[in-house]
């Protein structure tokens, strides 16, 4: 302890020696040295999997949906995938398919003129024929020589393996980590044994899942499907060989490049970096392909999914004439959901694997540029970087409070923009996040002492009005001190409550833990959609959630937006009950009421605890709403005036009342869906409903009966319905008043 505090001391004698003027040089040029040692640190093999990695991810993944040129033209070999999609399930079932119709999709695929046909699947299991499972059963005794004359005839596996004979196929294999995991034939290696290969750091596997030996004897080439994603899940970068055994084997895409440019030669060419053979490029004679250490491309996105021409497998195989597949290269492969090829991409979360190795292929084939990192990356990285600090170092201290953020920003775009240039022109894949990095260090840094005058003053206002004010009022204060109203404004808002239903029957059944944690788990996620919806949570009680709309900021639309918020809370209880059950937790059932109007908003409350917050009878009456949501049997109620200034939803009229506290009646409704989204038939419903309504507030109950019967009976889960009979058959045996306007009053909240 005594030692660090001399070491300590040391260090702030030698700072306060440094001449007050160079101290910022002095401090900058530490940082310069500090990011650079991070830097050189980061790009060591092994770091994958380190925050600078994933933040360079991140700027990759953004860098490449920027800079994504929609208007690429196709190259001159196309690339087709022949999609097994939801279409082709439902005309021929669900998948594996017989290979009696593999066999027809290649023969039609052929017939069109394909040149050469990939398999982004792997035929490893074989399809048992059905006349051997007939000769087994005692029952066939008589008829055994009959059946064995069949039998060729449903040997489907022979005829797909005639087939791959037949035409140019190219086989899907897959390689996993468990030893014990090897099924299948896995094919011979084009790449020679080598101990140079084998010193290189590729990754290896154990086990594989790979077709039967009679299709890879049958086929032109196979190649494995495997492509693992980055550690936070994206597919950025596809290996094009791995290794097995010690042996190097190529990806599906690298075969079918190489099976269709007849290329006699595929090299790999590599220098040793600091005693470890690594990987510069792989080489199909004359096209060359750039990777990393590790044998890895950087996947060529052509854009999101489906930039290639995708074919449904059914009409191929319902013999439709597809112009496309003639001299075509043809992938086969999935964009079904349920059959799991769905990866993460830097341009869309749900993108078919198929298609990754579309990319690459056509890549390679067109001789389009593949994204590099150059072997001089590293020195020009640094040199950017000392560069930076030197201008921002000098400049800065110069300039006056609103100057400063300017040319740190003008350097900082600088820097973004010179590397996205380097990758749509030049194709380089240049690190940003460190060098990026150093300009806003050093530039915060620099700024920060132009600004603590101003920082002085915001304390001084904070700790003034701290006990007062709420923390995010306090910076809306201080950046436009006129703009706020602590003594609160009167504004048209909307306002949402929503309860569980018998939660006090709930609480009774769970423990103490059990009620924090079914509560936590029901507040987030509303909480998150409140504020997706641009509300502000005003404030929980029990399980009770309030919010509103249209301040503290103004939100046009903020009735829509509230329904919007109510509508998705309900969806998200629905799914929450599933998870709720798994966890051993009670089904929770909500209501929702939204209502809009004047209300009064504002910090209020005492000198020693504020809280912003809105009053008014709008408030009341949306909390009223909620409160009639269960006598309804409705989830979602809304006012009148919501359903005025909302007209972007259907609503069914529920009733005209009054509710305890309020004399004048008003008309509530249930929001159904988004008008533009709502199908006829419940807009019919509606409509119908509404012609009842009107019947019922006219006093015409005969009328009112007959429509509301009809209903009851084509919906007789609407409690709605059973309500206004039962109301409608008491009232016609009821003398009504003069000024009957079919108002129900409500005596409870």
């Amino acid at each position: 302890m005594i030692r660090s505090l001399f070491r300590i001391t040391r260090l702030s004698r030698l700072w306060r020696m440094i001449p007050h003027g160079y101290r910022s040089w002095s401090l900058n040029l530490f940082i310069f040295a500090l990011l650079v040692l991070l830097f050189q640190w980061s790009i060591q093999p092994g770091k994958s999997d380190s925050i600078i990695h994933r933040m360079n991810g991140m700027l990759y993944d953004v860098r490449l949906s920027t800079m994504m040129d929609d208007s690429m033209e196709a190259g001159t070999t196309a690339i087709v995938v022949v999609d097994i999609d939801e279409k082709s399930l439902q005309q021929y079932g669900r998948w594996p398919w017989s290979r009696e119709t593999i066999v027809s999709l290649l023969q039609h695929i052929k017939a069109q003129g394909a040149l050469i046909t990939a398999f982004d699947i792997v035929f490893s299991e074989p399809e048992r024929n059905l006349i051997e499972r007939i000769r087994e059963r005692p029952e066939s005794a008589p008829i055994q020589d009959f059946l064995q004359t069949l039998e060729a005839d449903y040997d489907f596996d022979g005829k797909l393996a005639q087939q791959f004979t037949e035409q140019d196929v190219i086989l899907g294999y897959l390689f996993l980590n468990a030893e014990a995991d090897r099924t299948g034939y896995l094919p011979a290696s084009p790449f020679a044994a080598s101990s140079l290969y084998q010193a290189m750091p590729v990754q290896s596997f154990a086990g594989y899942a790979a077709p039967l030996e009679m299709f890879v004897e049958s086929a032109l080439g196979s190649g494995y499907v495997t492509i693992q994603p980055d550690v936070d899940g994206i597919i950025r970068r596809a290996p094009l060989i791995l290794k097995h055994d010690d042996v190097l084997y190529p990806s599906l895409a690298l075969e079918t490049a190489r099976q269709f440019l007849l290329a006699e030669h595929m090299n790999i060419k590599s220098a040793n970096v600091n005693g470890v053979e690594s990987i510069v490029n792989i080489s199909l004679d004359n096209v060359v392909i750039p990777t990393n250490e590790f044998g890895e491309a950087a996947v060529p996105y052509r854009g999101g999914a489906k930039s290639f021409p995708y074919i449904s497998a059914a009409d191929i195989l319902n013999g439709e004439e597809i112009p496309e597949l003639a001299d075509s290269i043809v992938l086969v492969g999935t964009s079904a959901v349920g059959l799991a090829d769905l990866r993460s991409t830097p341009l869309q979360p749900f993108y078919p694997g198929v298609e990754i190795h579309a990319n690459i292929i056509d890549a390679i084939v067109n001789e389009r540029p593949f994204p590099y990192q150059p072997d001089w990356f590293s020195g020009a990285s640094v040199l950017v970087m000392l560069l930076s600090t030197l201008i921002l170092t000098y400049a800065l201290p110069r300039l006056g409070a609103l100057m400063m953020p300017l040319v740190s920003f003008t350097l900082l775009g600088a820097l973004i923009g010179f590397n996205f240039y380097s990758w749509k022109y030049w194709s380089l894949d240049l690190p940003l996040f460190i060098p990026a990095l150093l300009v806003v260090v050093i530039s915060l840094k620099e700024i920060a002492g132009g600004f603590l005058g101003e920082q002085s003053q915001r304390k001084m206002i904070k700790g003034h009005f701290d006990k007062y004010v709420p923390p995010a009022h306090i910076e809306r204060m201080m950046s436009n001190p006129d703009g706020v109203n602590l003594d609160g404004e009167k504004k048209e808002m909307s306002v949402l409550f929503s309860d569980i239903r018998s939660f006090t029957t709930i609480s009774e059944k769970l423990s103490t833990q059990e009620l924090k944690l079914l509560l936590n788990l029901y507040f987030t996620p509303i909480t998150g959609i409140i504020f997706d919806n641009q509300g502000t949570v005003d404030k929980f009680v029990g399980d009770m959630v309030m919010a509103f709309w249209n301040a503290p900021l103004d939100v046009e639309d903020h009735a829509h937006y509230a329904i919007k918020a109510a509508m998705e809370m309900l969806k998200k209880t629905e799914d929450l009950r599933a998870d709720f059950a798994q966890r051993g937790l009670p089904p929770v059932f909500i209501g929702v009421g939204v209502n809009t109007g004047e209300m009064n908003v504002g910090d209020m409350g005492s000198d020693t605890r504020r809280n912003y917050t809105v009053l008014g009878d709008a408030v009341n009456l949306g909390a009223r709403l909620e409160g009639l949501t269960k006598f309804y049997g409705a989830d979602l109620l809304v006012g009148e005036s919501t359903r005025a200034v909302a007209p972007k939803w259907l609503y069914r009229h529920m009733d005209r009342v009054a509710v305890k506290g309020k004399e004048k009646p008003v008309d509530i409704y249930e929001p159904q869906i988004e008008l533009a989204l709502a199908p006829a038939e419940l807009i019919a419903k509606c409509e119908r409903h509404e012609e009842a309504m009107e019947y019922y507030i006219s006093g015409d109950f005969a009328q009112s009966l007959a429509i509301f019967t009809e209903l009851g009976q084509q919906y007789p889960k609407d409690k709605i319905y059973l309500l206004f009979l039962e109301r409608i058959t008491v009232l016609m045996e009821s003398d009504l008043p003069d000024d009957w306007h079919g108002v129900y009053i409500h005596t409870s909240k």
